[in-house]
């Protein structure tokens, strides 16, 4: 199991809707030779990111994110996403390979970001969602951390927000002695489990593991990730829904079930299933995984809990997943 640096920039715009275009593969001959400034541009105020040291001026009219760090300008339909990550050299390398993974670069820009001058792309992505996302981006290393700032849209738009979203990322400053907080940054969380704590490592993600055990991860060692899933259930179809989006977002498949279960507390209800997977090795060989996965709803949101451990110390874990499962929360 992994979570996608991006995958939160589906939380909105997968459900903008609105007329489209052909998508453009290639910007217009003009959109690096005539750019607005930023301060040419609306843009809101300087915000604070939470929980990553990052701020930045927003498109004007923006709102923080149900989900996910950064904001969303739902009538222009612009993602802005910011991520950091903190560790060693092999820490911030696994980051920086995830922020272009199966993106198409169309440019790249020498700027200056908060002093330090920088490389902006532009790229596109395919969500699988049958829609193309164009992306504006910047990474910036300090020390024992890199943070990237991005927007996102709908690729057929690019002429009409391209400036703008570029002037915004142009905007982002960072504060090194803020303290990465994962849960903060994505807005939700939930009771680790005895003997789990939180990643710290990145802010793209929520997940709990042993401690020195997480990055890079050692397969069959404990852990749990806590994901928001991009729909709205109306509480009347929750019932039926649950299986079929624990199937679709989950790790594992109908052939692998050992146990199903309801989950229903005062605060979240849901579905719960337990099974297995087999984990490939480089050398051909595979190592037995008991998994769980969990399908929460919490007020009008929902939420995968998905967690991994040994085949042998599956009856110790799979039943501090499932209370785990039963804790998701609001983190704002």
């Amino acid at each position: 199991m992994s979570t996608r640096l991006f995958v939160s920039l589906l939380l909105v715009l997968v459900g903008c809707g609105g007329a489209r275009t052909a998508p453009r593969t290639t910007p217009p001959p003009e959109t690096t030779q005539t750019v607005e400034a930023p301060e040419a541009l609306p843009l809101d105020p300087m915000r604070q990111v939470p929980g990553t040291g990052v701020s930045m001026r927003a498109p004007r009219g923006s709102e923080p994110t149900p989900f996910g760090a950064g904001f969303v300008h739902r009538a222009r339909r612009i993602q802005m996403l910011v991520a950091a990550a903190q560790g060693d050299a092999q820490v911030i390398a696994t980051f920086e390979r995830g922020i272009a993974a199966d993106a198409e670069s169309l440019e790249t820009e020498e700027v200056e970001v908060a002093g330090r001058a920088v490389t902006l792309h532009v790229d596109h992505q395919e969500t699988g969602q049958d829609l193309l996302l164009e992306r504006v981006w910047v990474l910036v290393t300090e020390g024992d951390r890199a943070f990237v700032v991005a927007g996102a849209y709908d690729a057929s738009r690019s002429e009409r927000v391209r400036d703008l979203v570029r002037a915004s990322v142009l905007t982002a400053s960072w504060d090194t002695t803020v303290p990465l907080d994962p849960e903060a940054a994505v807005g939700f969380r939930l009771t680790a489990p005895t003997g789990l704590v939180l990643d710290r490592s990145t802010t793209g993600s929520v997940t709990y593991g042993v401690e020195g055990q997480m990055v890079p991860p050692v397969i069959g060692a404990p852990t749990l990730f806590l994901i928001a899933v991009p729909a709205q259930v109306p509480l009347a179809q929750r019932d039926d829904a649950c299986e079929p989006i624990l199937f679709q977002a989950g790790p594992i498949t109908d052939d692998h079930v050992r146990t199903r279960g309801r989950i229903e507390t005062d605060t979240v209800e849901g579905c719960e299933i337990t099974g297995w997977q087999e984990n490939e090795r480089p050398d051909g060989t595979t190592t037995p995984l008991a998994t769980y996965a969990a399908v929460v709803y919490l007020a009008d949101e929902t939420f995968l809990v998905a967690g991994v451990v040994s085949e042998t110390d599956r009856d110790t874990w799979l039943p501090r997943f499932a209370e785990a499962a039963r804790t998701v929360s609001s983190a704002r």
